[in-house]
């Protein structure tokens, strides 16, 4: 991590007034599997796999100081050589201080993570292979106000600074400065209006990109246990060095509903994401759903999510748009006090301009606790590529157990 990581880190350390009693965690884990296709390739090779997983994570919070981070490290040894030896990170770093009187506040945010090559393929599957996935490192800082007016209103007003970098040279980096002002009106104890301005520029090697947005929107809680709230306005995207430009809607909604034994939770907006392949910025529209169900031993998940990526940066005129789909389900049972069994589905759909992609991901474990502080678990875990693209076309199995150890 860079240096100024460490700087934030002290830094929080030193203007804290008082210390609470902090909250340590660590763990390690060791395990053992057998892939029958390391490299995912069409007729590809089989190797046994050893992964060594050191975790850490610590938290503060103070009167006037948050401060939380957590660590796991994997290292990869495949036994035949198939592949190089792997040290990949998995790193969070968050820092809130109030400087003055719950006015003035800075904020410090850092994450260090595996992510997909191809940012259309969505978040990086925690438990797939690292395949086509490189580090990234996104730090941000960000001082903001919130002032009030009076009994109901009051805003956030503040500035971000944000560097995306990746642990491959041929990468290009991305700096990006945000200045924003959001707004809340309380109408009654249940109903708030909302608003909000912000304006965003990021620069990179070839390009430097300006956008506007604006939005008005509510929020209702309808019931004690549930809430719902929508923001949408015009987004306004100029890039510079091009000369082009774009608008469309952004929006951002969502609603929460507690049934008591089933919780329900659905999402839609629009997001601007990083693409690591082309050092292009993603407009990410998206929906998801998941509802979740909970028995005395048992629980339950069906969740779906429908995206859709545009670049819109190609000489003025709309880029590659690329659909993706998926839908799932987990499970997970208590069979006694110290064993579970869990198992889980899903189809992942990629429609792309050139080529169509379906995957499949399925999975079923069992955790047995030995002791309060060391667990076993094993594991099999299946995918399925196939693509009009045929290096896209391939399957893997994999059976693994691993012995975890908390302190």
């Amino acid at each position: 991590m860079k240096n100024y990581l460490m700087a934030a880190f002290l830094l929080m350390i030193a203007v804290s007034p008082a210390w609470a009693d902090p909250e340590w965690k660590a763990s390690l884990s060791v395990s053992e599997e057998y892939n029958d296709n390391v490299k995912e390739e069409r007729h590809g090779e089989d190797d046994f796999v050893t992964s060594v997983r050191p975790g850490l994570s610590y938290r503060h919070e103070g009167a006037r100081t948050l401060l939380e981070t957590s660590y796991r490290g994997t290292w990869n040894h495949y036994a035949s050589g198939t592949r190089d030896q792997e040290f990949n990170h998995d790193a969070m770093l968050h820092g809130l201080l109030d400087v003055w009187e719950g006015f003035f506040f800075l904020d410090v945010r850092d994450t260090y993570r595996l992510v997909n090559q191809d940012r259309t393929r969505g978040e990086a599957v925690e438990e797939d292979s690292t395949i086509d996935q490189l580090q990234q490192n996104i730090f941000t800082f960000s001082p903001y106000i919130t002032p009030r007016f009076g009994e109901r209103g009051q805003a956030k007003v503040g500035y971000a600074y944000s560097n995306i970098w990746y642990d491959e040279e041929d990468r290009d980096s991305k700096n990006i400065h945000r200045g924003f002002v959001d707004a809340e009106y309380e109408l009654t104890a249940q109903t708030a209006l909302l608003s909000g301005y912000s304006y965003t520029q990021e620069l990179w090697e070839e390009e430097t990109l300006d956008r506007n947005i604006i939005y008005l929107g509510g929020r209702y809680a309808y019931a004690e246990n549930g809430i719902v709230y929508l923001k949408a306005g015009p987004q306004h995207t100029r890039y510079r060095d091009r000369d082009t430009s774009s608008t469309s809607l952004f929006w951002d909604a969502g609603l929460d509903h507690d049934f008591g034994s089933v919780l329900l939770h659905m999402n839609t907006g629009v997001s601007f994401e990083d693409d690591p392949d082309t050092g292009e910025t993603y407009e990410r529209r998206f929906g998801t759903v998941r509802l979740t169900k909970t028995w005395s031993r048992t629980t339950a998940s069906v969740f779906s999510t429908l995206e859709e990526y545009e670049d819109r940066n190609d000489d003025g005129e709309d880029g590659e748009e690329v659909r993706r789909t998926v839908l799932g389900m987990s499970l997970a049972h208590e069979l006694s006090e110290r064993l579970t069994a869990s198992m889980g589905l899903s189809h992942d759909f990629q429609n792309r301009s050139d080529d169509d992609t379906r995957r499949w991901y399925a999975n079923v474990g069992l955790k047995y606790a030995l002791s309060e502080r060391v667990g076993l678990a094993c594991w099999y875990r299946f995918k399925d590529s196939s693509s009009d693209d045929v290096e896209e076309e391939y399957r893997v199995n994999r059976v693994g157990v691993q012995l975890t150890m908390t302190f």
